[in-house]
């Protein structure tokens, strides 16, 4: 038995858990640099297709309907997923946490139970003690407790909860019967178009097709997604987030950049990112690639993009000797005369910083007593800013704080209330 427990409307539900003036009233958060609307709560959305769309288009329209814009609040988000997934993991025997506002949770062990109850008390918890409002959908496997989920959040008459699992098989077919293939978990695009072609167009129909054809139609994968439908589990909980195999960094700015000693700094400060992220998991990585790109959308500017990667003889995870590695790869593919909109960074070639490496026969190094110290140096770097906040402690070539004009825009964002103690709310006695 699974449930998914997934936070309605997200960043919506966090910017208003410290503005109790705008419950009940329309909210959308923007993308970086403000560039598009990435999530709204129900007020908003009922103001029609306005998810996606550039902000420049929507603002006097959104104004008009006394919306409150909000810029991307990374800090406050992730702050509050990670108390929304320790207070989840409470109610279960294990947990998946599968994206950061949602959770699966194994209810192994508990057939006695109530679940449609144990779903309210659930729900009913979050909101009292985080302010977030979230759906439960329960169900035999992780594809069922999806769709469960799904129904509850889009069948007002279900409060939010539903225990699929309780229900008569007449009765869940309903539920099923009247859910787009395209909302089954796993069901893209491209299978929900090939999947109309054989008269296949609501989650009852998926399940009721035989999972041979489906195999040989399609794949494995969708022939697993049917014997779930058909509450036959086919996926367990994955425990502990595999590694990821290659990490990516990339922004577009917030103004154009046109000489090389910006873009240096904006390289380095994603090649910095990128090696927190690839420490964080206790990688190395074995390849770097650089990429730069003007502004495809403006059509009456010269345009050009190149990309460059460097194989590093000895996997790395320190941040010098990536954006080290990172400027020479620049170095080759500068050109001037150009206005660069976005530059991307990659490592990949991953491997787990705990495997025996092979060092360079002629390197000084071979010792291994730099990289030992590299390890401790890159250890206080990466403690002082878990404690003090990003950016507090990094390599001078990431330039300083406060002092890059291509760094994202967030002209509407609001205070971080959880994580930075010069943000916290105050309260006032009359």
């Amino acid at each position: 038995m699974f449930a998914l427990v997934d936070g309605n409307s997200f960043y919506a539900s966090c910017e208003q858990v410290f503005r109790p003036d705008l419950i009940d009233k329309p909210i959308v958060v923007l993308s970086n640099n403000d560039g598009c609307v990435v999530a709204a709560n129900r007020q908003a959305k009922a103001f029609g297709n306005i998810m996606y769309q550039p902000y420049f288009k929507l603002e006097k329209f959104l104004k008009q309907k006394d919306t409150t814009v909000f810029s991307s609040n990374y800090e406050l988000y992730g702050d509050l997923s990670h108390r929304m997934h320790n207070l989840l993991a409470s109610y279960a025997v294990e947990q998946e946490i599968y994206s950061i506002d949602e959770s699966f949770l194994d209810f192994s062990g508990m057939r006695y139970f109530d679940f449609q109850d144990y779903g309210q008390q659930i729900k009913n918890a979050v909101k009292k003690q985080l302010g977030l409002p979230v759906a439960v959908g329960v169900g035999i496997t992780k594809t069922l407790a999806k769709a469960a989920n799904n129904r509850a959040k889009k069948l007002a008459h279900l409060d939010n909860v539903l225990a699929i699992s309780d229900l008569s098989e007449q009765e869940q077919n309903k539920l099923l019967a009247g859910m787009p293939v395209n909302d089954v978990w796993g069901v893209g695009s491209r299978w929900t178009r090939q999947l109309s072609d054989l008269g296949i167009n609501t989650a009852l129909q998926l399940k009721q097709v035989s999972p041979s054809l489906i195999r040989k139609r399609f794949s494995v994968v969708l022939e697993r997604t049917v014997h779930e439908l058909n509450g036959v589990p086919c996926q367990n909980l994955e425990l502990i987030a595999p590694d990821k195999k290659e990490i990516v960094s990339s922004r577009a700015f917030s103004r154009m950049i046109n000489d090389k000693h910006s873009m240096q700094q904006a390289v380095a400060r994603y090649i910095a990112r990128a090696a927190e992220k690839l420490r964080k998991q206790g990688s190395c990585c074995q390849q770097l690639s650089v990429s730069i790109t003007t502004n495809v959308f403006k059509k009456n500017v010269p345009q050009y993009h190149n990309w460059a990667n460097t194989r590093l003889i000895t996997p790395s995870h320190d941040t010098g000797l990536l954006i080290r590695q990172g400027k020479q790869c620049l170095d080759r593919i500068w050109k001037d005369g150009f206005e660069y909109k976005k530059a991307f960074v990659m490592l990949s070639n991953i491997s787990s910083s705990k495997d025996s490496v092979q060092y360079d026969l002629f390197s000084t190094e071979k010792n291994n007593p730099r990289t030992q110290k590299s390890d401790a140096i890159m250890g206080v770097m990466d403690a002082i800013n878990t404690r003090m906040g990003k950016g507090t402690c990094r390599i001078a070539s990431e330039g300083l704080r406060g002092q890059t004009h291509w760094q994202m825009k967030r002209h509407k964002h609001s205070p971080r209330y959880t994580t930075q103690w010069k943000e916290l709310p105050v309260a006032y006695l009359k």
